[in-house]
């Protein structure tokens, strides 16, 4: 069992250097660390590759969807990565400590997880939790929430998941076997950011897999809140984001992910 980590850089390259969680992970033989750099930067590339991390430079600017789905298919056909294995979304703004880190592969060793997300904390103290795991919302609920900072759909983890809900979980820190994420066609692409965390949930959720809190690991998000800063293109990528979301659910549409048409991406014999 090996776990591959996925980590994309939007301009946070300072944020990964001084977080120190390549650095952190690098440490580990189970782990191998993919990042790809979505507006290339000279420092990161070093950094990356001082601690063993695999460093993939964009091109041109993708979204969290493509670059995610880029890592998924460099670590199967570059790397190895097989069905058995774990592959891991992680943002850069989050924080394990080495404690959380033998955690995560202890009970990756143990359990056989399909989707699991983990215990998410806005402070160092682990005080405050992150609103990671939340219920599915209608369109009603993204406006209220935007709007009125309604808390309806969000869950108190400390009072225990219902086993009769049904959950989402967030991108920031998602944990799935790499065939599930084979078999569900990875992010779906159409999404630049924001939402593909709950369609990609949706999606497991309807093919049977299990959603599973994993509440012993715990990690520190350092999230920005870009989306809440009004009018900016934050702001018009989690808009478009919303509308796509509740459209392609709510029709049942296609998906669109380069994971559909992987097999070009080979290694030439």
């Amino acid at each position: 069992m090996r776990i591959f980590i996925s980590i994309v850089s939007h301009h946070h390259h300072d944020v990964m250097i001084n977080l120190g969680t390549i650095k952190a992970l690098s440490k580990y033989d189970q782990i191998t660390v993919v990042c790809c750099d979505n507006e290339p930067i000279g420092k990161l590339r070093k950094y990356c590759k001082k601690y063993g991390a695999h460093y993939i430079a964009n091109d041109k600017e993708q979204g969290f969807s493509s670059n995610n789905n880029a890592n998924y298919l460099y670590c199967k056909f570059e790397l190895g990565m097989e069905e058995d294995d774990y592959f891991i979304l992680l943002n850069p703004d989050v924080f394990l400590t080495n404690s959380n880190i033998l955690k995560l592969i202890e009970t990756l060793k143990v359990g056989n997880i399909e989707l699991g997300i983990p215990n998410l904390f806005l402070d160092r103290e682990e005080m405050v939790q992150d609103d990671n795991i939340r219920l599915y919302p209608a369109f009603t609920n993204f406006v209220k929430t935007y709007l009125f900072n309604d808390r309806s759909t969000m869950v108190n983890r400390k009072k225990g998941l219902s086993s009769s809900e049904a959950y989402w979980g967030s991108g920031a820190f998602m944990i799935l076997k790499a065939n599930i994420y084979n078999e569900l066609n990875g992010l779906d692409e159409r999404y630049y950011m924001y939402c593909e965390d709950i369609d990609l949930s949706f999606r497991a959720n309807k093919a049977g897999f299990k959603f599973q809190y994993l509440e012993g690991i715990k990690a520190v998000h350092f999230r920005q809140c870009s989306s809440k800063k009004f009018l900016s293109k934050y702001f018009f990528w989690h808009v478009q984001s919303v509308f796509k979301y509740s459209l392609f659910n709510k029709r049942n549409t296609t998906l669109h992910s380069r994971l559909e048409y992987q097999n070009r991406y080979k290694k030439n014999d």
